[in-house]
């Protein structure tokens, strides 16, 4: 049975799917846009011509000439550029989409082939707003006469004929002698904006991985990260996949491996650092033999690891004789769950951050008393920083002491050229200890101290503030 589509139909189908279209997009650029800049200016309520100034977006409709309160853009990822003005205190806005934007004349009547359009949103009925949709004979054209990539503003001229449905109290089309839907049109003329701020939309970061197969390029289509339990053992699986031919290169090892270059395995049992290529799906498994896996970046708190790889694969049975070279291997893989923490260490030196790039924390033996050290080392700068406490201690806060004559004090060290000048201690200072983690060795706290010579010698002194740590112990 064959369905007849009449006038009527055609255009309540075409109301109904524009609908659906212009409330994404609303709801798009409600979450995306950049801040809205803020205009000067209100309703002018007269038939005089308008021009923009610097900032503002203004246009006539109907007979009214206006002034945007808020005015704004974004250019999305898909390289579309979405300009809107509104009026706040009637709801009323119009938003223009532009198809592979930059400076030049758009024709902006909806449903040629482009998404170039134009929409009045009138503040009543909301979700009938008048749009450039030819099916509804509506048309216009806006004329980009700026943007600029650097200051990111944009300036340009509009007009447009925008036309909708003309609806009941319920909501449904109201029908003229002939049956078929009434459509009501405005007009939006004079309309321009001159330099409005607009922002471009950046991707979210994700994992990353390349490399180089018998010197051909290997970009996977997918790549796939999962952190396996195996014999109580944590492991971070790398699988790069090329969907297209089924080539895969897969990457395994321990979570807790830290900074380092390591050499690979040829078999493992599950927890070995291995690597592997197979050419697709039905081929085997070449593995490293021999291999090296660099760890460049290992951070607990972002979860982040950064590494590099190389190795030659051969089938470890021995079955298949092909080998392959994978060079020039890389990955970045973010958001990971990782146990471990990266040591942090930070402070001020008399009102100056204090930014140490080696950053240590072990336990040792004072007077038979187990103490745990805490070492953080500017080499640019040749300074370094020490706390001692006991590893007994308590949470909470602690007075620090000047020297160490027990082997319980807890005491701060400034050092300002390391080989070269006595290390300042701390006189006074406090100490406090935040977070004890025995199962994982972890301390955090905060401290402050005035560093002195603890011969009284030298009257130098060093303020200390804003200390803060975070260290896994070894």
């Amino acid at each position: 049975m064959f369905a007849v589509i009449t006038k009527e139909n055609y255009l309540l189908m075409k109301k109904i799917q524009l609908f659906h279209w212009i409330l994404f997009l609303v709801i798009a650029f409600s979450f995306s846009s950049c801040d809205n800049e803020p205009l000067e200016g209100d309703f002018v309520q007269d038939e005089d011509v308008i021009t923009a100034e610097e900032g503002q977006f203004v246009a006539t409709i109907g007979e009214t000439a206006v002034i945007a309160i808020e005015a704004s853009g974004i250019l999305t990822l898909e390289d579309i550029l979405i300009i809107t003005g509104t009026i706040t205190d009637t709801g009323e806005s119009i938003i223009f989409t532009i198809e592979n934007p930059g400076v030049g004349t758009f024709d902006i009547t909806a449903g040629l082939g482009t998404l170039n359009s134009g929409i009045y949103i009138d503040g009543v009925e909301l979700l009938n707003p008048y749009t450039t949709d030819a099916a509804l004979e509506g048309t216009g054209e806006l004329t980009l006469t700026e943007m600029d990539p650097e200051l990111l503003t944009l300036s340009g001229t509009f007009n447009f004929t925008g036309a909708r449905l003309e609806l009941d109290s319920d909501g449904n089309p109201i029908l003229d002698e002939s049956g078929n839907p009434t459509i009501e049109t405005i007009e939006i003329t004079q309309g321009s904006f001159n330099s409005i701020e607009y922002t471009i939309e950046v991707a979210e970061p994700t994992d990353q991985f390349f490399a180089k197969v018998d010197d051909v390029f290997f970009t996977p289509d997918t790549i796939v990260v999962t952190q396996p339990m195996v014999a109580g053992v944590s492991m971070i699986s790398v699988i790069a996949t090329k969907e297209s031919s089924g080539e895969r290169i897969r990457i395994d090892f321990p979570e807790t491996i830290g900074v380092g270059t390591f050499d690979m395995q040829s078999i493992s049992n599950g927890t070995e650092i291995i690597g592997s290529y197979n050419a697709n799906m039905g081929a085997e498994n070449l593995t490293s033999n021999p291999g090296t896996l660099t760890i460049t970046e290992m951070d607990g708190n972002t979860g982040t690891v950064v590494g590099t790889f190389e190795f030659t694969g051969t089938d470890p049975l021995g079955q298949d004789p092909s080998i392959v070279e994978v060079t020039e291997g890389s990955f970045t893989l973010l958001n990971l769950n990782l146990s471990i923490i990266t040591n942090t260490f930070s402070a001020d030196i008399d009102s100056e951050a204090y930014i140490p790039d080696q950053i240590t924390a072990i336990q040792n033996v004072i007077n038979d008393i187990p103490v745990i050290i805490i070492q953080a080392i500017d080499t640019e700068n040749n300074q370094r920083m020490t706390l001692v406490f006991p590893a007994d201690i308590t949470e909470g806060t602690h007075l620090m002491s000047s020297e160490i004559v027990v082997g319980d004090e807890k005491i701060g060290y400034f050092t300002p050229d390391i080989g070269n000048s006595i290390a300042y201690s701390s006189d006074p200072g406090s100490l406090t200890i935040n977070t004890i983690d025995p199962d994982t060795g972890v301390f955090e706290g905060v401290f402050q101290f005035i560093a002195t010579d603890p011969a009284n010698e030298d009257q130098t002194t060093y303020t200390i503030t804003n200390g803060a740590f975070l260290v896994v112990v070894q």
